[in-house]
């Protein structure tokens, strides 16, 4: 016989597994409710019920348990034990101290004093809460169960509107805790209940359907690897069954796609635009959003300024950012190329500049933009931030748009007329925190202070402009934005977190004197700025330059699209073709089509309405990812070698190329021997391990071999040399085998892993990981560390986590 302690636990995690089931059941319900107008047919509410259910029974049985155990505290607690109760003030008050840690990223607790207050604030009422609400729920849950599962119920309930309603898409920590809440409570539902059905009943229940549930998961990953409008419905509306779709990703990756033709490049011929002997000023606006501008269609007065210079000049409709973050979306611009996959391959920071252009041919440069030009990744902009993005004159300040228009008017009374100037302008108005100007008041809600910065914008924008024609008459004006903003949008706000349009699409307006006023349906690119001007103005077009010339189509002589546009963040990416637009979720390789021509809210999957032209654009996609650094100069990593295409595509995050990097540990080049296990060591797939296993007993190199054995750990399939590596004498390998050692859940290189972090933090992506495995390790080492750590915004929500596991 079982002991009896021992016989109460089974029966708990029992109750819980059946909790667990019941929660992700009533999600799926409410999910494919709330999106059943993008629902292809009955076959995907059926695969999601047979397939996906059960991958969702095993991600919230531990959250369930954990509420199990919480539960049997309360009860001990309400039977007079102290320890109890304290234990469970404890974990309360870690609890909320976790989620203020979270919650608190942003400029609104920029002070540390501050955010300090509000996470010892959440962290003592958690503890106090609890304290004093365990016993009240003990004694409950023994008297009158009923009422205890009603009012477990109601939290599942508020926990999961809170998950969609409060926040979304932001502050991962806040969403993951209320997750979490969800699936305990569901297991308090069961055990509150649990008188009403035989023990050996529940037991025996609770662990076939886990059981049944894990063995059916290669089967059932495999089959959802097919199903991507069905996981992006689960993604968007679901938060325990979104972590199921990304873990079925993981057991089963989606198959990579084939390359196919790339686009032909036209021949350049005359160029359609003269602007030689004319100025150019450049403005691009912080945030702005293309559907909150009158001349796109807004009912509210926000920019009659800008409205002014689009009827005077040439509009495109669909104008896309290469990336919603303002360091990357800015670089881009001034390089005419997508900068994030090139930065992300340690590429692209030499690359030429339209200020750096422009001067070479004879032009003064000026330009006027906010430090937090460059916030966002600092490490990678090194190059391009000193050297000002090749701009001449630099006034690099926070400074409302009335300032900037009386500098830009400064600069040019310095300036004498007979020499051309290129002015770039960057107006911080309308980021987020949202300010409510008096002059331009909308209301009181964010989305009215929004508009309220955009006004003011505008404002800035109609000084410049006028400050720049009463000395420049025939100056070509282009005014932009470096991303759009979000507003509660397919789950989103502010912005960096998706590429849906109203992230990426931004306003872009060109207007001078020879500019026939026309709107342009076709999408275009901020990256395309470079290339027209360029042309425009008669100046060689470097060759690794990847945006199209807009000239024909600001001359009115073609309709045609340049070319795709093409967008992307972390998780996602897109591709903007004529009305069409692929948004693909990196995290599971799943892709939807939209029709802005009879969606333009993006709000329902068009691919079985357009197969030929989701398979077209999917292969398009995948062949430009793949190019992203071809004509860059990676050899100078490689002794004067280009990488061969695997291995950039590899670089660039590609985990598809996984296998074709796997062959290069066979290359005669110990170069690409090496570089191939450095990128398989952060691809992390599974696929390579044979090849990986391979090269470590036979290759001939020390480097190559260890690079093997890393990656093998870090797979989960170990090599005792990696061990060995915790006392090399380079830092650079005793960290790597921390980490991979760390991440199977071995801590003994804690110590290494810990000094890491506080002594030399690494870049965002491998930080991400560093973070992660501190906390799987519980490295009460890494604690001082991660706590300095806090300053990080994007990296708060990854450090809070890792201090609520240690």
């Amino acid at each position: 016989m079982l002991p009896s302690r021992l016989r109460e636990g089974a029966v708990r995690a029992a109750d819980a597994v059946v909790g667990a089931v019941a929660i992700v059941a009533v999600e799926l319900a409410v999910a494919l409710v709330r999106g059943r107008a993008e629902i292809s047919g009955s076959w995907e509410v059926s695969l999601a019920i047979q397939r996906l259910l059960p991958i969702g029974w095993l991600v919230a049985a531990p959250a369930a348990f954990v509420g199990a155990c919480a539960l049997a505290g309360a009860e001990r607690a309400g039977q007079g034990s102290r320890a109890a109760r304290a234990w469970l003030a404890l974990s309360a008050g870690a609890a909320g101290g976790a989620v203020g840690l979270g919650v608190s990223q942003g400029r609104h607790f920029a002070a540390l004093p501050l955010r300090a207050a509000f996470v010892a604030t959440l962290a003592t009422l958690g503890a106090l809460l609890v304290a004093l609400a365990a016993p009240i729920a003990g004694r409950a849950a023994t008297r009158a169960p009923r009422w205890t599962a009603l009012a477990a119920i109601a939290l599942v309930v508020a926990a999961e509107l809170a998950n969609a309603r409060v926040l979304p898409r932001l502050y991962p920590t806040f969403h993951v805790a209320l997750a979490l809440a969800a699936a305990g409570a569901s297991a308090w539902v069961a055990l509150a209940l649990r008188d009403d059905l035989p023990r050996a009943l529940r037991v025996g229940a609770g662990s076939l359907l886990l059981a049944a549930a894990a063995l059916s998961l290669p089967a059932s990953a495999r089959r959802l690897a097919r199903a991507d409008n069905l996981r992006l419905i689960v993604i968007e509306r679901a938060p325990l069954l979104a972590r199921a779709v990304e873990v079925a990703a993981l057991v089963a990756p989606p198959e990579p796609l084939p390359d196919v033709d790339a686009p032909a490049v036209a021949t350049p011929g005359a160029p359609a635009l003269d602007w030689r002997g004319r100025d150019i000023v450049l403005i691009s606006v912080d945030a702005l959003r293309a559907d909150h501008v009158g001349a796109y269609g807004y009912a509210r007065a926000t920019t009659p300024h800008l409205d002014a210079l689009a009827a005077s000049g040439v509009v495109f409709e669909r104008a896309y950012c290469a990336t919603p973050h303002t360091s990357y979306s800015v670089a881009s611009m001034m390089t005419g190329k997508p900068m994030r996959p090139l930065l992300l391959q340690g590429l692209g920071d030499d690359s030429d500049t339209l200020a750096g252009l422009a001067r070479r041919y004879g032009y003064r440069t000026a330009a006027f933009y906010p430090p937090a030009v460059f916030f966002i990744d600092p490490e990678r902009f090194t190059a391009l931030r000193d050297r000002g993005l090749d701009f001449e004159y630099r006034r690099v300040e926070f400074s409302d748009p009335g300032e900037r228009a009386r500098g830009v008017a400064a600069y040019l009374a310095r300036r004498k007329p007979d020499r051309r100037v290129l002015l770039w302008v960057h107006l911080f108005e309308p980021h987020e925190p949202y300010v409510a100007h008096p002059e331009h008041p909308f209301g009181e809600r964010d989305i009215d202070r929004y508009d309220s910065e955009i006004a003011a914008a505008d404002d800035g924008i109609g000084a410049i402009i006028a400050a720049v024609r009463a000395v420049r008459p025939r100056a070509i004006v282009v005014v932009t934005a470096d991303h759009g903003e979000a507003f509660g949008e397919h789950g989103a706000r502010y912005h960096g977190t998706s590429v849906y349009e109203e992230q990426v699409r931004v306003p872009l307006v060109i207007s001078g004197e020879g500019i026939a006023p026309r709107r342009v349906q076709a999408p275009a690119q901020t990256i395309d700025l470079l290339p027209t001007v360029l042309a425009a103005l008669d100046i060689p077009r470097p060759a690794r330059v990847r945006g199209h010339d807009l000239g024909p189509l600001v001359a009115g002589v073609s309709d045609a699209a340049a070319g795709p546009a093409f967008a992307e963040t972390d998780d996602q990416t897109l591709l903007a073709d004529g009305a069409l637009r692929l948004v693909c979720e990196r995290r599971v390789g799943a892709c939807a089509l939209y029709d802005l021509a009879t969606d333009p809210g993006e709000a329902r999957d068009a691919s079985a309405g357009h197969p030929a032209e989701l398979a077209r654009m999917r292969g398009a996609l995948a062949t430009l990812e793949r190019s992203h650094g071809r004509f860059e100069q990676a050899g100078r990593r490689a002794e004067g070698k280009a990488w061969p295409e695997a291995l950039r595509r590899g670089i660039a995050g590609d985990g598809d190329a996984a296998a074709d990097v796997a062959a290069l540990l066979d290359d005669a080049d110990v170069t690409f021997r090496r570089k191939a296990g450095e990128v398989l060591f952060d691809l992390r797939r599974v696929e390579a391990a044979p090849a990986l296993r391979l090269a470590l007993g036979r290759d001939d190199d020390a480097e190559v071999r260890r690079w093997c054995a890393v990656t093998l750990t870090r797979l989960g399939q170990g090599a005792a040399s990696t061990v060995e590596l915790l006392d090399d004498a380079a830092p650079a390998w005793r960290r790597r085998a921390a980490l991979a050692l760390a991440e199977a859940g071995d801590a003994r290189g804690r110590v290494e892993l810990a000094r890491w972090w506080s002594d030399d933090p690494p870049p965002y992506e491998r930080a991400r990981d560093v973070v992660a495995a501190l906390g799987k390790v519980r490295a009460k080492e890494g604690v001082a560390g991660l706590v300095r750590s806090l300053e990080d915004v994007r990296l708060r929500p990854l450090v809070t986590a890792a201090l609520a596991s240690i």
